[in-house]
């Protein structure tokens, strides 16, 4: 059985090996057996490659095209601490391992990267001859579009040392670039067609996605959907998507052909159900059935907008003359993000089939002065905490990815026996510290 080398780009370093597990559960493999060639130190440390067993090479595939941090998945052919080692590796290869790529026809490139350092183009060309001394392939060389693509690591560990800690020699299992990758560049902000000052970094809207496991013909709800970033990632994997709002100015748009939908436009996507909606609400606004595959959602915490729920700050409320009532936007008032939170996962509880996913981010203060119920994850009965990942923002200031999966079986629990609700508001969900190390 062939061995797989899984590389990663220099990106949010602390979410690439968790995408990668949630694609593995995604395609019903157990992480744990397709890590085990790798040894313990290799995701303590965080390095930037992972060696794998995989199935087939149709699922190192389906992981490279779909995965956002993976740069290439690689058929391992040698590898050595030393050029020495290495080509003793790639000397030892059997007939049946080289024939179908010695075709005197058959297109090539050899590509060489640096894993810790930088490579100038002098030391590049020193390892590509050292390589093909000992696989000599016949055909033409082609650097755009190849038929085949091979790669030379050379991986570093220590920044203080240049001498190669190891060398990695494969075959890239297919010559375009990754998907996930592509689909970060296109869907740039920069040359988005309709933005708002909470627009959620693309990449980062499709690592959500990959966390929630959202696949073809998956329903996903975005209660906090504003300029619609995270339904725009959804929808590149063929969701089908339903995004809410309290603030319909943001739903409608500026002018004609700025708003929600310009985006979808732009990228040739379907386009989202939209419905103005307090997410505080959702009981009154939707049925109550378990109807998502995932909600995935950035909730408004104060920062750049603050959150707001339906009701009035005064004591009194004036009706609202019937004459009135076809244009009448309701007023808002501030929604505690404590509050937003115990919502949330309430919905969650209800509005999710079981196994379903629920993704959000949770900003949190660090440091001496983050007040007691910072780094605090609610949780509830009906969903089970699958992971928290972190990303500094600043100094003072991370963001927290929460994923959350429904148990099974467990249908509406949630609605009963919980703790502490808010004055004529219903329950409020349970509360777990989770231990900043």
């Amino acid at each position: 059985m062939p061995r797989y080398l899984v590389t990663f780009v220099y990106r949010l370093l602390d979410f690439r090996f968790a995408e990668l597990d949630a694609i593995l559960d995604m395609l019903c493999l157990d992480p744990a057996a397709v890590y085990a060639p790798s040894p313990p130190e290799i995701r303590l440390n965080n390095y930037s490659h992972l060696f794998v067993d995989l199935p087939s090479e149709a699922v190192a595939v389906e992981i490279q095209q779909r995965a956002v941090l993976v740069e290439s998945v690689l058929e391992l052919w040698g590898e050595g601490r030393t050029y020495e080692e290495l080509d003793a590796s790639l000397l030892s290869l059997s007939d049946d391992v080289l024939a179908p790529y010695m075709r005197p026809k058959m297109t090539w490139s050899l590509m060489v990267a640096g894993s810790g350092k930088t490579l100038s183009m002098a030391a590049q060309d020193t390892a590509r001859y050292r390589v093909l001394a000992s696989i000599p392939f016949p055909g033409p060389i082609q650097l755009k579009q190849p038929q085949e693509t091979f790669w030379l690591i050379d991986h570093v560990a220590n920044d203080t040392d240049p001498t190669p800690d190891h060398l990695y020699f494969g075959r890239a299992i297919t010559s375009r670039a990754s998907r996930g990758r592509e689909r970060v560049g296109k869907g740039d902000l920069k040359r988005r067609a309709y933005l708002g000052p909470t627009s959620l970094d693309n990449e980062l809207a499709l690592l959500m996605a990959s966390f929630a496991q959202i696949r073809p013909g998956s329903m996903v709800l975005d209660p906090f959907v504003g300029t619609g970033s995270i339904l725009v990632a959804c929808t590149q994997f063929g969701a089908f998507c339903v995004g809410t709002d309290i603030d319909i100015r943001v739903l409608r748009g500026k002018e004609e052909g700025r708003n929600v939908y310009a985006n979808f436009t732009q990228y040739g996507l379907r386009y989202p159900e939209l419905v103005r909606s307090d997410n505080a609400l959702y009981a009154g606004h939707f049925r109550q059935v378990a109807l998502y595959d995932a909600i995935v959602c950035d909730p408004p915490y104060g920062i750049r907008a603050g959150a707001r729920r339906s009701g009035s700050r005064r004591e009194q409320v004036r009706p609202v003359p019937a004459h009135l009532r076809a244009d009448h936007i309701p007023q808002t008032r501030p929604y505690p993000m404590r509050d937003v939170l115990d919502d949330l996962l309430q919905v969650a509880s209800t509005a999710l089939r079981a196994g379903g996913r629920l993704v959000y981010l949770l900003p949190c203060e660090v440091g001496p002065e983050a007040g007691p119920e910072e780094g605090v994850v609610p949780t509830h009965e009906a969903l089970d905490l699958v992971c928290v990942h972190e990303q500094k923002l600043n100094s003072k200031l991370v963001r927290k990815m929460v994923v959350m999966q429904k148990g099974e079986g467990t249908g509406d629990r949630g609605r009963e026996g919980e703790e502490g609700g808010r004055e004529g508001e219903g329950p409020r969900v349970k509360r777990q510290h989770i231990v900043r190390e």
